[in-house]
């Protein structure tokens, strides 16, 4: 005699049981591709956001610097204008040290000695002194002395030297008197600290 399995559950039963296992199993596989998917989207959202936002701020770095160059340009012709300023200004300011050259000059001079030509020498920028060359005549080898002497305590004059001095026989000096004139030609070289 031969068993026979019987199964005394409905074949309706059944048929629900494995068509919701069916269910079950395709409806998981579909939620789990759809996170997969919904993932990646998200994910790819999100790098393209950050893409976004650092291409943003590159953006707006860029415009800051072109502002800043901007300003930096403008600050340059600025200081350009400003040194073509000052450099006009040192020109004119240049001459000013010369007033108070002169002013001592003629405190020091006598009236036995005078001068025929002045000639200043201010040399270049990075010299720390003005050349002074006076060229003139005097009455007398004393008077001469007695300028030099004052010329020579005079602080605002450094290193004078007297370079030449002669005796001239000038009759233009004397027309009117018809006499001639016996004077000391000179030349005299000194150092003007400048100020």
């Amino acid at each position: 005699m031969a068993l026979r399995e019987t199964n005394l559950i409905p074949a309706e039963i059944l048929t629900r049981r494995e068509f919701l296992r069916h269910l079950f199993f395709w409806t998981a596989c579909v939620a789990i591709s759809l996170s997969l998917i919904w993932t990646f989207y998200f994910y790819q959202i999100y790098v393209l956001q950050v893409k976004k936002r650092t291409l943003a701020e590159l953006k707006q770095k860029h415009q800051h610097l072109g502002s800043k160059i901007n300003e930096i340009r403008r600050i340059q012709v600025e200081l350009d204008r400003m040194r073509q300023e000052q450099a006009g200004l040192e020109n004119i300011t240049l001459g000013a040290p010369y007033s108070h050259i002169f002013a001592k000059l003629a405190d020091i001079m006598n009236e036995a000695t005078w001068l025929s030509q002045l000639t200043i020498d201010s040399g270049h920028e990075e010299e720390s002194s003005i050349r002074l060359r006076l060229t003139g005549f005097s009455f007398s080898a004393d008077e001469l002395g007695n300028f030099l002497k004052q010329i020579t305590n005079e602080p605002m004059f450094k290193n004078v030297v007297l370079q030449q001095a002669r005796e001239n026989v000038n009759s233009r000096f004397g027309k009117g008197s018809g006499k001639t004139l016996r004077l000391m030609q000179f030349n005299i070289e000194c150092n003007i600290s400048k100020i």
